[in-house]
């Protein structure tokens, strides 16, 4: 009877050790799915504020353009010469034979045809001149000028035009590596968190497109900047396992290997 009772009771603590087990495994699962939520929020917290500041910074930019035209135009108008007046002279007192009629209608004349009297024709108002604006890049020059300023270290003036890239020519065959050097000019800036969601977005509209590896090796790189190890390595290996020959591949091994992954 005794050791009935002994079996039951181990049966008991196995079972209730079980539970336990299996409870503090689904609470990891819950605690590392909060974390992934938290992380996710705040880098769309992110992302919200650096599109409301490129609104902002670009409405300014089109009001400043409007009035430097303002400028410019009243500039022109105001740069032509008036049209020459030749002011009338009394008639001279050493011609007493022309009658006083004549006289006048001469003066009338010269007032309406200044040229008549001497002759010579007046000279015409010089023309305006024409100010000629410099044609700015459309299309790969666009997208040529913006990789070119990111990879000078010039990242926000770069960043400007290929979002201009992106708006005027969202059909391009370069629009996944336009995003791209989009999210290496915030790595550059040092926005860790900001390059992610960029790099990020090339990998999820474009898991194909070669930009995809080059996007996963910069996502392990900038967790590893914030010190988040597990990140780094969970990023690194998806790149293997999806691109295993692609460029990146042999920095991403040994960056895992650095990291003991």
């Amino acid at each position: 009877m005794r050791s009935k009772s002994f079996v039951v009771t181990a049966l008991l603590v196995l079972a209730l050790s079980g539970c336990a087990g299996k409870m503090d495994a689904q609470r990891g699962l819950s605690e590392e799915w909060r974390l992934r939520s938290l992380e996710e929020n705040f880098l769309n917290f992110k992302e919200n504020q650096r599109e409301s500041e490129e609104r902002a910074r670009d409405s300014q930019r089109k009001l400043l353009e409007r009035v430097r035209a303002l400028e410019e135009s009243v500039a022109q108008l105001q740069g032509q010469p008036a049209a020459p007046v030749k002011p009338l002279s009394a008639a001279p007192a050493a011609r007493p034979s022309v009658p006083a009629p004549e006289v006048a209608e001469a003066l009338a004349e010269a007032a309406a045809a200044p040229g008549k009297m001497t002759g010579v024709a007046p000279a015409p108002a010089p023309a305006p001149k024409a100010v000629v604006a410099p044609v700015p890049p459309t299309g790969k020059g666009l997208y040529d000028q913006g990789m070119n300023l990111v990879r000078a270290e010039k990242s926000e003036e770069g960043r400007k035009i290929l979002q201009e890239f992106l708006r005027t020519d969202p059909g391009s065959a370069l629009v996944p590596n336009a995003i791209y050097w989009i999210g290496e000019s915030h790595f550059v800036d040092k926005n860790y968190a900001q390059a992610i969601l960029t790099f990020k977005d090339v990998t999820r509209r474009f898991p194909k497109h070669h930009k995809a590896a080059a996007a996963l090796l910069k996502i392990a790189m900038c967790y590893k900047q914030m010190g988040e190890k597990d990140n780094a390595t969970l990023y690194l290996r998806a790149l293997l396992r999806e691109h295993p020959k692609s460029e990146p591949a042999p920095a991403a091994r040994k960056m895992l290997a650095e990291l003991g992954g």
